[in-house]
């Protein structure tokens, strides 16, 4: 039987290496779960980021469910949007409601207006990110929050980005529902998540701790940072650092980890395959956890925050999601702030960040400062894909080399794509498949 190495031990290269018998995971982390790890302190959970269980795909959500058995709890969504002190229902287009009459009106008119341009071709096809905003949506719903907020979550020129991307996690609203979210009248949007789960006990790390089970403890080497790859008489060579590091041999290789920490390892690649890696774009976040002593602030899930006068983009409320979160009578908050690692955000201190991000909130009046009774700020490197005008370019030099090299890429910052868990475990069992 062939030897599978797979690198990095985050949702993905987990979920690979559970449908695969004997692939070996190596991960730098004391940890497995990457994105998908809790932190637990002082009676609270947090996960690193705002993570909800929900999937397009049957197979990919049974999975999950499966796995947590009745460790789960069902919401409806319950998602706002922080608007000029205003709570305005998520997404914006289904709460056209809540605006001022007359924003209501202006959003209405002038959406219908583009629509209709746009269904008889009087609108020039959009050539990036910023000018799809205004050819979808028209320019009040963008100005008024599509494009502040989009501006702030990727901290990157949205003329900058590219287009082709945004049609499935950007999904157009049918001209009704905002007529209708225009008059007051209840409409939903993005339904593919109006229902989902979380899980009841140990927040997201309980779905990697439940795939983690699944693979032999053999088979996962923590402490391992890949210093080295290399390819020696058809075997794949990987030397590692760290209490677990060494050298390992494989016959087959399959990498999670993003492809710049990658291909500076891998320094055999050609040139122009590591100078593509080089050149993809992407964001870190800052994620500000705070705790309460507040029995319930709100009944929201999460909200989105357009205004630049406020650090956090997002904020997300694990109490609300699961009471086992918190300690008794306490609630919580999990407030993102993402930024651009060569911008002015990735210069500001932790201790800056947290004190910001506590005195924004209580200013906007989410929480109150004096019921603070916990804080801790986790920096991610890498949080999120940017999709630059010369990402397909690039991504297309790494993809034909892989491909030539019989390398095998998965999850979102191998692939290099906005990958949400679920679909990181649908490309994992995909995957799979190449090695049965």
């Amino acid at each position: 039987m062939e030897k599978v190495g797979v690198l990095g031990g985050g949702i993905s290269g987990l979920s690979f290496a559970s449908f695969v018998t004997g692939a070996e995971v190596l991960e730098k982390e004391e940890t497995f779960g990457g994105l998908l790890r809790s932190v637990k302190e002082k009676g609270y959970t947090f996960d690193l980021g705002s993570h909800i269980i929900f999937s397009k795909n049957s197979e990919v959500l049974k999975f999950v469910l499966d796995l947590l058995g009745e460790n789960k709890i069902c919401h409806k969504r319950n998602t706002k949007i922080f608007y000029k002190g205003r709570t305005v229902k998520y997404p914006f287009e289904n709460g056209l409601g809540d605006l001022p009459k007359d924003e209501a009106y202006e959003c209405v008119v002038d959406y219908c207006e583009t629509y209709i341009k746009r269904e008889k071709g009087e609108l020039r096809q959009p050539k990036n990110f910023k000018e799809w905003m205004y050819y979808r949506f028209g320019t009040a719903i963008t100005e008024k929050y599509l494009y502040p907020y989009n501006e702030r979550v990727w901290d990157y020129p949205t003329q900058m980005m590219d287009t082709f991307w945004v049609e499935g996690r950007v999904p157009q609203p049918p001209l009704k529902d905002v007529i209708k979210a225009g008059m007051g009248l209840e409409t939903e949007g993005y339904t593919h998540q109006l229902n989902f789960y979380y899980p009841k006990v140990g927040g997201f790390q309980a779905i990697s701790d439940g795939v983690k089970s699944r693979i032999d403890n053999d088979r996962l080497i923590n402490n391992f940072e890949v210093e080295k790859v290399s390819k020696e008489d058809g075997k794949w060579v990987v030397k590692g650092k760290g209490k677990n590091g060494g050298e390992r041999k494989y016959d087959r290789l399959v990498s999670t980890v993003h492809l710049r920490d990658f291909f500076e390892a891998y320094k055999d690649a050609p040139v122009e395959v590591r100078e593509a890696a080089r050149n993809l774009k992407w964001n870190s976040i800052y994620l500000v956890m705070i705790g309460l002593d507040n029995p319930k602030i709100n009944d929201i899930h999460w909200a989105y925050i357009p205004d630049s006068d406020v650090l956090p983009n997002r904020i997300s409320f694990p109490s609300n999601l699961s009471p086992q979160t918190v300690p008794d009578r306490h609630s919580s908050v999990l407030a993102e702030i993402t930024f651009n690692p060569d911008g002015e955000k990735a210069k500001l201190k932790e201790n800056e960040v947290v004190e910001r991000t506590v005195e924004d909130l209580d200013r906007i009046g989410v929480i109150k400062r004096d019921e603070v009774d916990f804080t801790k700020l986790i920096k991610c490197k890498y949080a999120y894909v940017v999709y630059d005008l010369e990402y397909q370019k690039n991504i297309k030099i790494i993809e034909d080399f892989a491909k030539k090299d019989d390398l095998v890429l998965l999850g979102r910052f191998s692939e290099f794509r906005y990958y949400n868990s679920d679909k990181c475990i649908e490309s994992a069992m995909e995957k799979a498949k190449m090695f049965e």
